[in-house]
């Protein structure tokens, strides 16, 4: 069972932080989550919510800002700004795998090929996966991109994510920490998913699900993660 550092590394240093990636990369850390908006010249930005407040305190929505204000717009508790996917990667070269999740609530053409490029670029096609709540958007890589592996992110039991990830020809599920059952992680895995679920915490979940046997788990701590997993798959 793998471990993805959630944003970062969440619970230890700002969300989406080109700090949080590189304090947990210095870690050990080689697999993370991450967020990707667009901003309003049509760069990826590293960010999870479209309106600013909760993040930076500021007033700017995310797609009605250009990358360079974006950038200069500094996140709580850090001296540093948004950063750009290209930021984000280029400063974790020893990164094994990504799940990027497109945040939108459209079917928007403007992430397809600034995101083509950057895995082009970095070599990235064996090492990510796109992830999304987001249908359209999903298909949309599946017409571009065919060949870069996507994942179904299911938030609710409905709709149901397996026969979701299937149609859309996805090679993961993303569940919810909540819907992480037993006989669901099995069915999907007997389909040919790959499970990766977030966000994992707790000690006992953890336990839970190395038990399960998912292919992943997402945590706002992957270092303590770490610390409770490594033991018990050595014993």
């Amino acid at each position: 069972m793998h471990i993805y550092g959630h944003r970062g590394a969440k619970g230890v240093a700002m969300e989406n932080s080109l700090a949080g990636f590189q304090l947990a990369a210095s870690q050990g850390i080689d697999r993370f989550e991450l967020d990707v908006r667009l901003s309003s010249d049509g760069q990826l930005m590293v960010v999870h919510d479209e309106k600013l407040k909760r993040l930076a305190n500021s007033q700017l929505s995310v797609s009605r800002s250009t990358a360079q204000v974006l950038g200069s717009t500094i996140l709580n508790g850090t001296q540093q700004g948004i950063p750009t996917l290209e930021q984000v990667v280029a400063a974790c070269p020893n990164v094994v795998h990504w799940q990027f999740e497109i945040k939108t609530l459209s079917t928007n053409p403007g992430f397809l090929q600034p995101m083509a490029q950057l895995i082009e670029r970095f070599g990235l096609q064996d090492k990510v996966v796109i992830t999304s709540k987001h249908i359209g958007i999903l298909r949309a890589f599946k017409r571009t991109i065919p060949h870069i592996e996507r994942g179904y992110v299911q938030e609710w039991p409905l709709p149901n994510g397996l026969r979701t990830a299937l149609a859309l020809e996805c090679t993961h599920l993303c569940l919810n920490k909540s819907l992480a059952r037993l006989s669901y992680v099995q069915k999907a895995q007997r389909k040919g998913l790959k499970v990766s679920v977030w966000t994992v915490n707790d000690a006992d979940d953890m336990c839970r699900l190395l038990k399960y046997k998912v292919d992943s788990i997402i945590s706002d701590f992957p270092q303590a993660a770490r610390e409770v997993i490594t033991p018990i798959k050595q014993a």
